[in-house]
C-alpha cells in the first residue's frame, strides 16, 4: 500500500510540476509589462491579481515537494548528532513564526524545553531528523491557530537502549475517529493540508 501511495504521488508531483513554472514566469511577465502603462485603479488590480497567482504557485510548490518527499525512498546517512543541539537549531525557525503568504503569525506559540542534561549522541541522519523535527513542530503551530495562550511543548529522554522525543501542543488533537489512520497518506484535518507531513514523519523514522 505504501509503494502503491508513493506512485500517486509522484505523478502528482511531475504532473503538477510542469506547468508551475511557465504560470509564475507569465504571471510577473505580465505585471512587468503592463503596470506602467495602466491607470493607477487598473495597475493595483494587475498587482493583485499577479500577486495571488505567485503566491498560489509557490503554495502549490511546497505541496509538490511534499508529494516528491514522499514518493522518494530515501537512504539515510549516519553520523553521530546530539539530538538537543538539533533541537535547538529547529526551534529558532518557530521563534519569528510567519505564515505561508509572509505576515508575522498571529498565533505565535511559546516554545518550552524540558530536555534531558547528558543526552547521548545518537547515530542518525541530520537532515532527516530536522525534517522529522520541523514536520512535528508545524504540525504543532498548525494545531494553535484558534487556541489561546498557545503552547508547544518539546522533550527529550533517554534509558539505556533508547532516546525519545516528544513534541506536545495544547491544541484539540486529532479527532478520535482518525486517530488510528494519522500516519496514512493524504490523512489531514487541515482545510489546505496535503496529508502528507505525518506519513513522511514516519516513512524517514
Amino acid at each position: 500500500r505504501d509503494a502503491a501511495w508513493g506512485e500517486v504521488a509522484r505523478r502528482l508531483a511531475h504532473e503538477i510540476k510542469n506547468p508551475l513554472t511557465p504560470i509564475q514566469l507569465s504571471a510577473e511577465r505580465l505585471q512587468y509589462k503592463l503596470a506602467n502603462k495602466l491607470e493607477q485603479d487598473d495597475a493595483n488590480m494587475l498587482k493583485r491579481a499577479t500577486d495571488t497567482i505567485v503566491n498560489q504557485v509557490s503554495a502549490m510548490k511546497t505541496m509538490v515537494n511534499e508529494f516528491s518527499e514522499y514518493a522518494r525512498a530515501p537512504s539515510a546517512h549516519l553520523t553521530k548528532i546530539n539530538i538537543n543541539q538539533l533541537i535547538k537549531d529547529v526551534s529558532v525557525l518557530y521563534e519569528n513564526a510567519r505564515d505561508e503568504l509572509g505576515n508575522a503569525s498571529t498565533t505565535q506559540a511559546k516554545l518550552s524545553f524540558d530536555l534531558s542534561n547528558n543526552m547521548p549522541d545518537i547515530m542518525g541522519d541530520a537532515t532527516m531528523l530536522r525534517q522529522v523535527l520541523h514536520n512535528l513542530m508545524q504540525n504543532a503551530q498548525d494545531a494553535l491557530n484558534l487556541v489561546e495562550n498557545p503552547e508547544i511543548n518539546v522533550q527529550t529522554s533517554f534509558d539505556e537502549t533508547n532516546v525519545k522525543l516528544t513534541v506536545k501542543d495544547n491544541g484539540q488533537g486529532f479527532p478520535a475517529e482518525l486517530i488510528s489512520h494519522a500516519f496514512e497518506p493524504y490523512v489531514t484535518t487541515k482545510a489546505h493540508g496535503t496529508g502528507l507531513g505525518l506519513a513522511i514523519v514516519k516513512k524517514m523514522v
